[in-house]
């Protein structure tokens, strides 16, 4: 008993001078996420896409170096290369997360600049929608239905990011990062659904017409720089 005791005190210690020596920073910022995509489909073209919105970070490093870093990224995403909607460009919505290690170091008490390996995943999604158009099924009363298509992509990523912090108080900063990433694959899926009123039976109810292809995606790269303020703890 005492010997674990003894072995308990020693592990809560190092725990204890650990935490001591560590430090934390939480950020936010605007961020411009760009990619392109390849699609194992024959004759079909890579996907590029903008994208612009906020990106948040949490990033913590001992005194010896070692980084852990989590971020997630939500934008409004376009393109020109995804014919969903009725306009050149298309919208839509945006996310990626990765987690990392690497190493940081601080060359005074202001500043602080980290490099880490991420991995992480992309979702982007598409979406369009119309009220009765024409729908000619035996089935389809006045042949006339509500339209709804989608189109989503989730990809795999690794690479790496680096970020520099400088602080203008005690716990107040700003930052600025860039992230690569190489695109391992991932797959689409296209989903178009057809909401009608059903004339067939005896009775009249509200039923859809649903179809779906999925489509591999290959590689290629995301860049992603982000400016923003953080918070030091």
């Amino acid at each position: 008993m005492k010997r674990f005791f003894a072995i308990f005190s020693i592990l809560f210690a190092a725990a204890a001078s650990f935490a001591q020596s560590w430090e934390s920073n939480a950020g936010v910022g605007l961020s411009v996420p760009y990619s392109k995509i390849g699609v194992d489909e024959r004759g079909a073209g890579d996907i590029s896409q903008l994208c612009f919105g906020a990106e948040g970070f949490y990033l913590g490093y001992h005194e010896n170096g070692f980084t852990v870093k989590g971020d997630y990224t939500v934008a409004l995403t376009t393109t020109k290369d995804i014919n969903l909607q009725n306009h050149q460009t298309n919208a839509g919505f945006f996310m990626n997360t990765a987690i990392g290690a690497g190493y940081s170091f601080t060359p005074d008490e202001k500043w602080l600049l980290s490099f880490t390996m991420m991995v992480g995943a992309d979702i982007s999604l598409f979406t369009d929608s119309d009220e009765t158009v024409t729908y000619e099924k035996d089935y389809v009363r006045d042949n006339k239905a509500d339209y709804d298509r989608s189109f989503s992509m989730v990809t795999l990523n690794l690479g790496a990011d680096i970020l520099t912090r400088y602080k203008m108080g005690e716990h107040f900063g700003v930052f600025a990062s860039l992230s690569a990433r190489y695109i391992i694959g991932g797959w689409g899926t296209d989903e178009t659904t057809y909401t009608f009123y059903n004339t067939s039976g005896s009775s009249r109810s509200k039923d859809n017409d649903k179809t779906s292809t999925d489509t591999d995606l290959l590689g290629y790269f995301r860049v992603q720089p982000t400016l923003g303020v953080c918070w030091t703890f």
